[in-house]
């Protein structure tokens, strides 16, 4: 009985794949984490089945093995319509580009997975880890070749009628 079940799940996965594209070069990681070990990497234009999704990532099968890409770096290449490929299709085009939408940081969930959202004190005390002093912050910045450059903050907004005629917004214009 528990072989005939196995066998069901195993017959089952082919048909939730659907056939995607990498969008760029990617790793292909043994789990769903950028810390995760890579196991190969897949070409922008590599042909994938992509079987899945997990937060931020896309669990996909291609040349250079089975496993795990940004969500960002592949695309669906199924055609829209119904049933599973259809959500993956959904979740992984553009739409029509005079209604351009950007998000950050929550493309792949979906509202089931923000409502179920709790506050976990143990992950907030991971990003501990990402903490670094001023020193070594400007020396990571130095690397990439950054420059340090001081900006000058916003004047506060003025009431319409006692705005500054000399502002470059004074006039309501745009610059």
């Amino acid at each position: 009985m528990k072989s005939i079940f196995f066998l069901a799940c195993l017959l089952a996965v082919p048909a939730l794949a659907a056939p995607g594209i990498m969008l760029k070069d990617d790793d292909l990681r043994v789990s769903a984490a950028t810390g995760a070990a890579s196991v190969g990497r897949l070409a922008r234009g590599a042909v994938v089945e992509i079987v899945g999704h997990q937060g931020g990532w896309t669990q996909v099968s291609g040349s250079a093995g089975h496993g795990w890409v940004r969500i960002l770096s592949v695309r669906s290449t199924a055609s829209t319509g119904a049933g599973l490929s259809g959500l993956v299709q959904a979740g992984g085009t553009r739409g029509d580009s005079s209604r351009v939408v950007a998000t950050a940081g929550l493309r792949g969930l979906d509202e089931a997975q923000l409502k179920a959202a709790r506050f976990d004190a143990n992950e907030l005390m991971k990003m501990d880890r990402y903490l670094v002093d001023r020193t070594a912050a400007e020396q990571y910045a130095r690397a990439g070749g950054l420059r340090h450059c001081d900006l000058d903050y916003l004047r506060a907004p003025q009431p319409e009628n006692s705005r500054d005629k000399t502002s470059p917004f004074g006039d309501g214009g745009m610059l």
